[in-house]
């Protein structure tokens, strides 16, 4: 259960992350960085739980995530700021950090809830991100 809505939530999120970057750049600054900090520690916290529970590995589970949702996010940026890359790497190795840490502590049943709450959140982002590239 745990591993299918991870799987399906890392999807949803890395298609909501990369529409966010191609689609947004006519939105003023302070919104797109609002939808990426949102997408970032969504997509971070349900891919870290996809990466932990197929390899067992909490080392793999921060390293990866933190590599393949912050970094583009930040390097796709444009104008780069130093202060936007700081907020995002923040955000995502707090959701990362978090996610591992729940493994083994609550009721997977409890996990579940907060994951399918994140996997709504990136299904409205990726519905927000298209609808407004529809209507520029």
């Amino acid at each position: 259960m745990l591993l299918v809505t991870s799987f399906f939530g890392s999807i949803v999120g890395f298609i909501a992350c990369y529409k966010i970057v191609a689609k947004m750049h006519h939105v003023n600054k302070s919104l797109q960085m609002r939808i990426c900090m949102l997408n970032s520690m969504s997509l971070a916290f349900i891919f870290a739980m996809l990466i932990e529970l197929t390899t067992g590995s909490k080392s793999l589970a921060i390293i990866i995530p933190v590599a393949t949702v912050c970094l583009p996010m930040v390097l796709m940026m444009k104008p780069f700021s130093v202060l936007d890359m700081t907020e995002s790497c923040i955000a995502t190795l707090m959701s990362v950090s978090m996610s591992v840490m729940l493994i083994g502590m609550i009721d997977s049943t409890v996990i579940w809830v907060i994951q399918c709450v994140l996997v709504a959140i990136e299904v409205m982002l990726y519905l927000t991100v298209v609808r407004r590239a529809q209507f520029r």
